[in-house]
């Protein structure tokens, strides 16, 4: 039997990998739809699936101008924080799974990497009480750094944890989370429970497939 892989670093897409934030997600965005006199479509929480809020609003609102976006961008982060994450938990197993490889020793730095703003992000875990299971907490939202499946920001997390991203591995819902991971030359492993969809995920090969989250302690030969 194959020993179990070993990594110096583990990266986490955070909606849809480790929070189930969908619902949040989609309110936040109606009243915000509403508050610029745009009628929220039908079905709305299947257009949130993990891409960055200016692709959604092009979406969902095709034809909308880029001030209605702006003001559209303002309302929704006025919403989203006035809502307090009330709807948006850990899926099962995370928290297990999060204690779990914090206790690994020699040590394993845990990374968050999202296309939320970093402060928002970091808002997020703290309101799950589980923002200091991560040594970064970090977002492409409101930077210059393209948002994945580029892998800019996980090669800069690497590089502030001092890991070769050949040594790390890089666990997300979507295939925006596997591209980005497969392109900064890491491995990749998807939950099939997030916001992507799931055949295309498998479809696109990743070295590992999480149905459910502490598959991922399994795999690395942890005991949970």
């Amino acid at each position: 039997m194959n020993a179990p892989p070993t990594f110096d670093a583990i990266l986490f897409d955070l909606d849809g990998t480790l929070a189930d934030s969908a619902g949040d997600i989609a309110l936040a965005i109606e009243r915000a739809l509403v508050s610029v006199g745009l009628t929220p479509p039908s079905g709305l929480l299947a257009a949130v699936d993990g891409s960055p809020l200016d692709e959604i609003f092009a979406a969902i609102a095709p034809g909308a101008t880029p001030s209605q976006f702006t003001q559209f961008a303002a309302a929704y982060r006025e919403a989203y924080d006035a809502h307090g994450h009330r709807g948006t938990a850990l899926f099962p197993g995370v928290r297990d799974t999060l204690e779990a490889l914090s206790a690994l020793r020699p040590k394993v730095p845990l990374a968050v990497v999202t296309t939320k703003r970093s402060a928002v992000a970091r808002q997020v875990l703290e309101a799950l009480d589980a923002a200091h299971y991560f040594e970064r907490i970090e977002g492409t939202g409101g930077t210059s750094i393209p948002h994945k499946p580029s892998p800019d920001l996980l090669i800069e997390i690497c590089r502030t944890l001092d890991v070769a991203p050949s040594r790390a591995l890089m666990v997300g819902d979507t295939l925006r989370d596997i591209l980005a991971g497969r392109r900064a030359g890491m491995r990749t492993a998807a939950v099939t429970f997030g916001m992507g969809n799931s055949d295309s995920l498998v479809a696109a090969r990743p070295d590992y497939v999480l149905e459910e989250f502490d598959e991922l302690l399994v795999i690395l030969g942890v005991d949970g």
